[in-house]
């Protein structure tokens, strides 16, 4: 009520009221009184009419004030609760809002039954109760945090008669797999309920298993997006809102959090996968066993001894993929990029847990997956600058001794003058042994190679001339090398020689040479090498020193550069064994089959998704047709057409398909048909976010403090059907206006009247 006086419309008609009464005032002034004597005989007639004129002169005063009042109370805007006007109309209009938590989290046993189905339960017994009501008029909306910007039901009445197709469309409500994210879901809702709907009530219902991740994330907890402040909005701009508990005090949960691999994805090589087991409760697991299967494979397993609350253990894996037998002979003549893809699944043995079962709540997250997809070797192209027809003399001879078995390489050996026709896309890595020259052509593709991701390696000899490679090679340092070569150094009779000296900061190169030995690459002659010269602007940003000499100069020896999205990779030593022993040594083959692995593991794995994410398939529409099919877990399929990369150049040839539908978790495989007649697989992941493995509820006293409030607190579902909620207040501007229309039609009709009558 005191709203309404103080309303700057009322304060306005409140001074309006005084008009009638100045202007009757005023008319008063108006007339000077002049004596006359034939006056007297009509004063004493006026004497017996003016008891009568004063009341209806004071009725029509007060109904022009009346009127003035009414108007600026009209312009007020005047409203009344609803529980006032249902006592006129016998109901009020509410609103009921549901916002249900369909996370993967409320796969979690609650009293016999998995937390969603408890929820749908409870909400059908609530919407039951409100149909059958006859306090309320009652209107329904439903949202779920998997889908918080489509409503699951929209606004849509609550009677006895739609009853029946409400409860169907709850029963209908599954489980979405991924996280709850209460910052978008709340903000949506949020933003819903800043939209009036007139003389309508809203109450909201959110039901949620309360999980700590969910409503302290670690970032912005004070931000005014955070959960727990736009809750307290929520309860502002409602009638009512009600946080329903939905969850247990079970949080003991295990998880496999990670599937990924230690080594180059190659076959004819064994491959490492490393599996990561969390346990998220706060009690001690022992023995548990975990599985390991690729495809349909037998499976392996290790078991855990213990595994303490809060701790990661990592198991290892270790596999080998076979080469198809078809292919051998065409990828020994000519090397080629080609991948298959393998499921890997890695999975709790539950069984194992025996009696300890309860400390595993969440089946689903106990396995994760992995597309392996498996390069049928690893293209190297040698560049031999100095070839021999004697194999022992060629620059190339020690890098091709490494293609053996184990190790996935296939290697190229080509001339300086066949490079300029070599396709470089079928290659993943380039060693330029003894080059100081190509074609301008050729270098600018090489360099686009490298951006593009390739690993370029340069190991100059005797052959290099200094100026020409810097022409080349280095071009006043914005060329591919980062060192421009100086001059040959050293004793070509073999009596002097230097060591290397390995940088205190290891080399992923390096690194197990290094740690079997830490004093074997000290051990190495060298008896001749180039000095160069580092672009310093380099150093320390896209430029390191992984090895250096043992000169005077500490000369540089393998210098290690990133440029795009690949690496160039400079010695100032040739790869034959004129220079130095190193060729012939023990190290030299780990050396380099690390070094290609390190160059390889650059690139971003690109086949594990978290759930809900879209897939992005590039494609080379110059190859492909424009149209992809994908295969989720459940064998059903979806279409899709390519769609440009660049919106500003919509007729390249390279644009991506994106596939929206990753709802389950599991493999994806998305087939591309290619012009000639032939096909191309490509192998997904889709796994769930380990953070939905974090059972850990909020604590009594946090729910208490996060839930409470203006219209705002937790209740259960049993308390839940006694709240009541008012109405929306209801206007009541219309009603006023037709009071003033009366008053003003009375007040013109009393004038008219009297004043005849006078």
């Amino acid at each position: 009520m005191l709203s309404w006086f103080f309303n700057p419309w009322m304060l306005l008609g409140g001074l309006a009221v005084a008009s009638p009464i100045l202007i009757h005032l005023l008319n008063k002034r108006r007339f000077k009184i002049v004596e006359w004597a034939a006056m007297d005989f009509l004063f004493e007639a006026e004497k017996k009419n003016k008891r009568r004129v004063q009341v209806e002169n004071l009725i029509l005063l007060l109904l022009r004030c009346l009127a003035m009042l009414l108007l600026a109370f009209m312009l007020a805007r005047p409203f009344l609760p609803s529980s006032v006007v249902g006592g006129f109309s016998g109901t009020r209009q509410v609103e009921r809002i549901l916002l249900i938590d369909d996370s993967l989290s409320q796969r979690v046993i609650n009293d016999s039954m998995p937390a969603l189905d408890k929820t749908k339960e409870q909400v059908k017994d609530l919407l039951q109760g409100f149909a059958s009501s006859t306090e309320t008029e009652d209107w329904l909306s439903i949202y779920l945090t998997s889908e918080p910007n489509q409503r699951l039901i929209d606004y849509k009445p609550l009677t006895e008669n739609s009853l029946p197709e409400i409860l169907q469309t709850v029963d209908q409500i599954g489980f979405s797999d991924g996280v709850a994210d209460y910052t978008q879901s709340l903000g949506e809702l949020n933003r819903y309920l800043e939209g009036q709907r007139e003389n309508t009530g809203r109450a909201v219902y959110l039901y949620s298993d309360l999980r700590t991740r969910d409503w302290k994330p670690l970032a912005n907890q004070e931000a005014e997006t955070s959960p727990a402040k736009l809750i307290a909005d929520i309860g502002r701009k409602s009638s009512g809102t009600f946080v329903v508990d939905t969850g247990s005090d079970q949080d003991e949960n295990l998880a496999i959090t990670a599937v990924r691999p230690d080594a180059l994805l190659v076959a004819e090589k064994t491959v490492s996968f490393l599996v990561d087991v969390t346990n998220f409760g706060t009690q001690t697991v022992n023995d548990v066993n975990v599985l390991f299967q690729v495809n349909d494979s037998q499976a392996e397993y290790e078991t855990i001894g213990a595994l303490s609350p809060g701790e990661t253990e990592t198991l290892l894996f270790n596999t080998w993929f076979a080469r198809p037998e078809s292919d051998g002979l065409s990828l020994a003549n000519e090397p080629r990029r080609n991948e298959r893809g393998f499921r890997i699944r890695a999975e709790i043995d539950r069984q194992s847990l025996g009696e300890g079962l309860g400390r595993d709540q969440m089946i689903e997250d106990s396995s994760r997956f992995y597309a392996a997809r498996i390069a049928d070797g690893i293209p190297v192209l040698l560049v031999d600058g100095d070839p021999s027809a004697i194999s022992e003399r060629s620059e190339t001879h020690y890098l091709q001794s490494l293609a053996v078995p184990g190790t996935g390489l296939l290697m190229k050996d080509v001339t300086v003058s066949e490079l300029e026709t070599v396709s470089l896309a079928n290659y993943s890595v380039i060693f330029l042994c003894n080059v100081d020259e190509a074609s301008p052509d050729r270098i600018k593709a090489i360099r686009q190679w490298v951006t593009d991701g390739g690993s370029l390696v340069i190991m100059p000899g005797n052959r290099v001339r200094a100026n020409t490679f810097n022409d080349a090679f280095y071009r006043d340092g914005q060329g591919l090398s980062p060192v421009q070569l100086e001059k040959m150094e050293g004793d070509p009779t073999l009596n002097r020689w230097v060591n290397f000296e390995p940088a205190p900061q290891v080399h992923p190169s390096l690194r197990v040479i290094l740690e079997s030995d830490s004093s074997s690459l000290g051990k190495i002659d060298i008896f001749s090498w180039w000095t160069a010269r580092l672009n310093e602007e380099l150093v320390g940003k896209s430029v390191e020193v992984p090895l250096r000499l043992t000169d005077k100069d500490n000369s540089p020896a393998m210098v290690d550069r990133s440029l795009g999205d690949g690496r160039v990779i400079v010695f100032t030593i040739p790869g034959d064994g004129d220079w130095t022993m190193w060729p012939g040594s023990p190290t030299y083959a780990p050396v380099m089959i690390d070094m290609i692995d390190y160059l390889l593991g650059q690139t971003r794995d690109e086949s594990s998704i978290m759930l809900g994410e879209p897939i992005h398939q590039p494609v080379d529409l110059s190859a492909f047709a424009n149209r992809a099919k994908m295969r989720d877990p459940a064998n059903e399929s979806v279409e899709s057409f390519a769609k440009p990369l660049d919106t500003e150049n919509p007729d390249s040839v390279f644009q991506e398909f994106v596939f929206e539908n990753t709802q389950r978790a599991g493999f994806y495989d998305v087939n591309l048909q290619r012009h000639d007649g032939g096909a191309a697989s490509t192998l997904y992941a889709s796994n769930f976010n380990p953070a939905e493995s974090q059972l850990k509820r909020l604590s009594p006293t946090e729910r208490s403090e996060s839930f409470s409030g203006e219209n705002l607190q937790l209740v259960s579902s049993e308390n839940l059907a006694g709240q009541n909620v008012s109405g929306k207040n209801t206007e009541i501007w219309l009603q006023v206006l037709m009071v003033l229309f009366a008053v003003l039609v009375s007040e013109q009709f009393l004038a008219w009247w009297w004043g005849r009558n006078r």
